[in-house]
């Protein structure tokens, strides 16, 4: 538990908010409307509050504390928001639609707190160290996704910003995956991919990549439905070439499946023009142990 910090920037509560989303941490929101003085909480003060405590931020006093934490389990339980006052009895008359608290706190003042549920952020791993993948990191957790970089020996130095870091490709969630080795360890994302229970999985690569990657995993005895989870080329199309262009692609295609599309679906993009390694030779390479550590 970290102390208390008053007037939290929102930046600062975001990342908060994202790293204890990464332990499955349920959360709302509380925010303060409105303070009639004498109150120590100001409008506009935020706190992320747990069912049991206050995580971090600030909302005034230890008299209002446990009414918040109280609104927050029931909001949490619930799924819907709520409008509090906390404030001592009888100092005002009963509002529709907001829960009152009462506080014994013997100098008064009363506070205005709205408690929302915040909504768990989607998971998606990036398997790759590629220019590809580092743009998909920073553009896909400005659209709300919790991002885990995955790639062996990745170091800490490379991570963009907003993103986790994982050394290996073990470390992945159950909600979205992009492999995005692009010739690098492409047969060790793949099978770390599959064995996941992901609802989608997409793959930076040509046609003619992903077509000799999925003979080579039939023949190793990989059923075919297990091979048509991956979605490849990945991306919908807008004519990317540079590799933030190529970011952007895949995560309009993430937040298409995201707000409901059926991935089975999803249209193949035209991408042997710009997701072209590693060429048919290589992939010969692979299957016998040989070049891009697949």
């Amino acid at each position: 538990m970290t102390d208390l910090i008053k007037n939290l920037n929102t930046r600062t509560l975001d990342n908060c908010f994202a790293g204890l989303q990464r332990e499955d941490s349920p959360l709302a929101l509380a925010t303060v409307v409105q303070a009639i003085s004498p109150t120590s909480g100001n409008p506009g003060d935020k706190a992320l509050v747990s069912a049991d405590a206050i995580v971090e931020g600030w909302i005034g006093g230890g008299c209002a504390q446990p009414a918040v934490i109280e609104a927050a389990r029931g909001t949490l339980e619930s799924g819907e928001a709520q409008l509090i006052r906390v404030g001592p009895k009888g100092e005002w008359e009963p509002m529709q639609g907001v829960v009152d608290f009462t506080s014994g706190c013997l100098s008064g003042g009363t506070l205005l707190v709205f408690v929302e549920p915040m909504i768990k952020q989607p998971s998606l791993a990036i398997l790759g160290n590629s220019p590809a993948a580092h743009s998909l990191c920073q553009l896909a957790s400005e659209v709300g996704f919790a991002v885990t970089l995955a790639y062996p020996g990745l170091e800490s130095a490379e991570l963009p910003e907003n993103a986790r870091i994982a050394d290996d490709f073990s470390e992945i969630g159950d909600d979205y995956i992009v492999i995005a080795t692009q010739g690098k360890h492409d047969r060790d994302a793949m099978k770390a991919a599959l064995a996941s229970n992901a609802r989608h999985i997409a793959m930076i690569a040509s046609n003619r990549k992903i077509a000799g990657l999925k003979a080579i995993f039939a023949k190793a005895g990989t059923e075919p439905a297990q091979l048509d989870r991956i979605h490849s080329p990945a991306g919908i199309e807008i004519g990317a070439v540079t590799p933030t262009e190529i970011a952007l692609s895949v995560l309009a295609e993430l937040v298409r499946v995201r707000r409901g599309a059926n991935p089975a679906e999803l249209p193949v993009v035209a991408g042997d023009a710009v997701q072209t390694e590693p060429a048919a030779e290589t992939l010969v390479a692979q299957e016998s142990g040989g070049c891009c550590g697949g």
